[in-house]
Formats: C-alpha cells, sequence, structure tokens
C-alpha cells in the first residue's frame, strides 16, 4: 500500500469513528439542543448510517464482508433508539431504528461495490 493510500485510509477511518460519536451525541442530545434538516426524520437516519457504514467500508477495505459493518451499526441504532427513552424530549421509535437498520446495510453494501472499484487492482501494463 502507498503511503498516500494508507494516509487517506487513516483520515477515512478518523473520519468513520467520529460519524459514530456524531450518532451517539445526535441521538441522545434533548429536543430542545436539536437542528433538524427538511428531510424527514427517518430520511436523515438513514443517510447519517449509510455515510457512517460507507467510511467504515472505505476505510478499512472491501475485504470486510459488508455484513460485519451494516450489523454492529444496526445494534448501534438499536441501542441509540432504547436510550432515547431517558432523553428529555425524545422518543424511541421502531420506525427510526428500520431507518437507521436500512442506512446502515445499503451503505455498507454501496461502499462495498465502491471500494473494490476503487481498489481493483490496475491491469498489467503490456
Amino acid at each position: 500500500m502507498s503511503r498516500r493510500r494508507a494516509a487517506l485510509s487513516r483520515f477515512v477511518r478518523v473520519a468513520a469513528w467520529l460519524s459514530v460519536g456524531a450518532l451517539v451525541w445526535l441521538s441522545w442530545i434533548p429536543r430542545d439542543w436539536e437542528a433538524r434538516t427538511s428531510l424527514p426524520g427517518q430520511a436523515e437516519h438513514a443517510i447519517a448510517y449509510a455515510g457512517t457504514a460507507g467510511l467504515f467500508v472505505l476505510g478499512y477495505g472491501a475485504a470486510l464482508r459488508w455484513w460485519r459493518i451494516g450489523l454492529p451499526l444496526i445494534a448501534l441504532g438499536a441501542v441509540m433508539e432504547i436510550g432515547q427513552l431517558w432523553v428529555p424530549g425524545r422518543t424511541a421509535q421502531v420506525v427510526d431504528f428500520v431507518a437507521s437498520g436500512s442506512g446502515a446495510l445499503l451503505g455498507a453494501l454501496g461502499g462495498t461495490i465502491v471500494a473494490r472499484r476503487m481498489f481493483k487492482a490496475a491491469p498489467p501494463a503490456r
């Protein structure tokens, strides 16, 4: 692996873990602290988890099976939703969990496809 690719990989890994931190923070802040987009909440969940999964795939390589990234993020989504039961003004909803889990799986699958194409070995020179 080239030095440039190794540095990029480290950067993306850090971004992936910071995304997990952001998911935890945004899931467990009180409703009064929230800043929302104009998208439906479930779309926000799906996009956030898909992006996080994609970063993990790109950072750790497509050699990881997509489910090794998707399943832990699904578990994280479940913990985040359950934890909202104790956060003022927040509610835990199954539909939000489904959106998060779907986003995690789609992001892991999509990231795997992109990573395999990006990191495919170049054909030998003739």
